[in-house]
């Protein structure tokens, strides 16, 4: 017996065997890259932790707690034992040495109350961004599996969205609330991300944009709300302009928004080191 082959399936099978081996690589690379990140993501929330952990220290050092010099000393004592520890972990997480070492070092020097609340900023940033890279991670290696895959595939959606541009309520640094095209996107050459608000003229015959450098998710929104009578779910989002909260009428979306734009963040701080 002898068989015949046409052109056609020829091509069907050569078709099928590429698609399915390239889709295995570009999976396996795919997941590859984002184990990296997620451990440059982890190394650098260390690093940002024990620079935190060193300012405290230094601080209690230098602070007299009203003449109590015996309990002074012992809190600089536990302080500089939790920054030893965190500058261990940041090692063991990935972070080379010197870096470590430059983190703590400009930690101890740290002084003002604005010093030390950026570098508190940063370090929640860093870590929220590390906890979404994880999370993200998780999803990819197919870890959520049954009641979580419509959301999952929800989530995605929402993600591949927001850097495009979506229609939202939002609050507006001044009070007032008004629908915009809102897109968050990191800025060519990394480094910062942007929030832009985009705004509708002539019925849509054109459009106007305001871009604003994002610098992070504000602790002190982002819950569920009431706004012009309707229930919402706020993502507060600190930039160069004042605070602006996006209104999302799900907590799923509102959940996803922040993850995406804490992931965003974090990789932008990645890439100053």
């Amino acid at each position: 017996m002898f068989w015949q082959l046409n052109v056609g399936q020829m091509k069907a099978l050569l078709r099928g065997y590429f698609l399915d081996n390239v889709s295995i690589t570009g999976s396996r690379r795919r997941r590859r890259r984002d184990e990296v990140r997620l451990h440059s993501a982890q190394a650098h929330a260390a690093v940002s932790v024990a620079q935190l952990a060193a300012a405290i220290a230094g601080v209690v050092s230098a602070c007299d707690l009203r003449g109590d010099k015996k309990l002074g000393a012992v809190l600089a004592s536990a302080a500089a034992l939790v920054a030893t520890v965190c500058a261990e972990a940041a090692e063991s997480a990935g972070a080379n040495r010197p870096r470590v070492t430059s983190a703590v070092k400009t930690g101890l020097e740290s002084r003002s109350p604005a010093e030390l609340l950026t570098l508190t900023a940063t370090a929640a940033t860093c870590l929220r961004g590390a906890a979404a890279l994880k999370l993200r991670a998780a999803d990819v290696r197919g870890i959520s599996t049954g009641a979580n895959a419509n959301a999952n595939a929800m989530a995605m959606s929402i993600s591949a969205s927001i850097q495009k541009g979506i229609a939202l309520r939002v609050c507006l640094p001044c009070g007032k609330v008004r629908v915009r095209t809102v897109s968050v996107f990191p800025r060519r050459g990394g480094g910062a991300v942007a929030l832009r608000l985009g705004t509708k003229r002539l019925r849509g015959a054109f459009a106007t944009y305001d871009d604003h450098e994002l610098l992070g998710v504000s602790t002190g929104g982002g819950g569920e709300a009431v706004v012009d009578g309707r229930r919402c779910f706020a993502v507060a989002l600190s930039t160069s302009a004042g605070t602006v909260q996006l209104l999302l009428e799900d907590q799923t979306h509102c959940k996803v928004w922040k993850a995406a734009i804490e992931g965003m963040l974090s990789d932008a701080n990645l890439k100053h080191y």
